[in-house]
């Protein structure tokens, strides 16, 4: 029987200003939880992630056998959500970009059983705010920008969303409409994008 999971997630430090409702199945991958956040949260996602949970880090990298690092690794493209042990209100943590950490927290907030014949619904935003992150920035530093646009009550930041053009970054403006349309195409580039490549 297939459930739909129920995740708030948040940027660290943003938490009430910059989150997301997720609802994804549990036959979807730890993978497809973090790429569903990367897509709604705004990310080109051309940098590394990985999700922390029970003092295990899955991880991004399909050969993760080669990695030194002094933790528990599990694959995050083959484990699926229905088999890492999910209790309600359980947190975890996901890291985006090393040398330029975005740190997402998430917290599960319970299940359902899927309507019939509803699965391609799925994953869907049903709540949030802020329009999400900017690559290449620490949270700390998108912290400050929310602070400079809070304080002045307009925003003047610039980014430049894939090297193509320079729009200005407003974090208020999010639309969870436009951010549900894009949402499902957006997931399945980013799933192609870390595991099928070029």
């Amino acid at each position: 029987m297939t459930k739909v999971l129920t995740f708030q997630v948040g940027i660290e430090g943003l938490e009430d200003k910059i989150w997301r409702k997720i609802e994804i199945t549990d036959r979807r991958t730890v993978a497809d939880l973090a790429y569903t956040i990367l897509a709604t949260f705004d990310s080109l996602a051309y940098h590394l992630y990985d999700i922390e949970y029970k003092n295990k880090v899955y991880d991004c990298w399909i050969d993760i056998e080669y990695d030194h690092r002094d933790v528990e690794l599990v694959n995050a493209v083959t484990t699926k959500l229905s088999d890492i042990g999910l209790k309600e209100n359980d947190t975890m943590e996901m890291k985006y970009d090393t040398g330029s950490t975005t740190t997402f927290k998430i917290t599960y907030l319970g299940s359902r059983v899927m309507e019939k014949y509803n699965g391609k619904h799925y994953p869907y935003i049903i709540d949030g705010a802020g329009c999400g992150m900017l690559d290449d920035l620490c949270d700390f530093e998108l912290k400050e920008i929310v602070e400079d646009i809070d304080k002045k009550g307009y925003s003047d930041h610039y980014f430049t969303p894939g090297y193509e053009r320079t729009i200005k970054y407003d974090y208020r403006k999010f639309n969870i409409k436009n951010n549900n349309a894009l949402l499902k195409g957006l997931v399945l580039d980013i799933k192609n994008g870390y595991e099928v490549g070029d």
